[in-house]
């Protein structure tokens, strides 16, 4: 038994470094991630709002917000701070994203609405019991890369997307029991996704990974850098050749 519990949990580091860099790639802050955010709420506010639980899943199979959530989870065991600070930031972005399109779609688009009754009741130790086992099955699905293709419907039972976009709802609805209920949803599936993942990561061994995980994110933060030197030099370029520019020098010699 105990040989078999070790070879269930076993991945070299190639397998490790791999896995650890895909993590960061994915949970990386830029444009796509934002705009796929953003769509991904639009759509399971409209599913809150027409109360349909099939658009709300749809909505939610396409966030990318477990991402930096995974982040957090490795950032801890790899005892980085860097790490953590990073995909924090990211998360605290996202969720403020999240309620801005919930509060904005609700505002403009929802009159006499009620949210998605499942998100209005108070969370309990069943819920937090799948959550937990949600973020034990979405790492081991990510570092097992041939049971990717489970991803999707392990994000759905995280359910993180929803009680977040109903949070936004019952903002702009200001419906206090809505807020509140959705509020401790979403904190406690947030919580028990994150415990669940620190476990599988530490027992794939990721904890000696943190050399390895802030070299990435220092050659990430570098390419940013030069990639806004790039646009700047670039936009600075087109600024001196444009006509305006070109006609004002004329005008200035004569």
């Amino acid at each position: 038994m105990g040989k078999m519990f070790q070879s269930v949990f076993v991945a070299n580091f190639l397998d490790q470094t791999k896995t650890l860099r895909e993590l960061l790639e994915e949970s990386r802050e830029r444009t796509d991630f934002y705009i796929l955010l953003t769509l991904a709420t639009f759509i399971a506010t409209l599913g809150l709002l027409i109360n349909d639980s099939i658009v709300i899943l749809g909505g939610m199979l396409i966030a990318p917000i477990l991402f930096p959530i995974l982040g957090i989870s490795m950032g801890i065991v790899t005892a980085s701070p860097l790490a953590l600070g990073r995909s924090l930031k990211v998360l605290v972005r996202s969720m403020g994203l999240v309620l801005l399109v919930s509060f904005s779609t609700t505002f403009l688009l929802g009159d006499n609405v009620v949210a998605e009754p499942a998100y209005q009741v108070a969370p309990d130790l069943m819920l937090f019991l799948i959550a937990l086992a949600s973020g034990v099955a979405v790492s081991y699905s990510w570092v097992k890369q041939n049971l990717s293709a489970s991803l999707p419907g392990v994000a759905v039972a995280v359910a993180l997307l929803t009680p977040l976009a109903t949070v936004g709802v019952g903002l702009a609805l200001w419906e206090r029991a809505v807020i509140a209920s959705s509020v401790s949803l979403f904190l406690v599936n947030l919580i028990a996704t994150v415990l669940g993942s620190i476990v599988i990561f530490s027992l794939f061994g990721f904890a000696t990974l943190q050399k390895e995980e802030e070299q990435k994110i220092v050659e990430e933060v570098l390419e940013n850098k030069i990639q806004k030197e790039a646009v700047a030099e670039a936009a600075e370029l087109l600024i001196k050749n444009s006509p305006a520019v070109a006609l004002t020098g004329l005008n200035d010699k004569s």
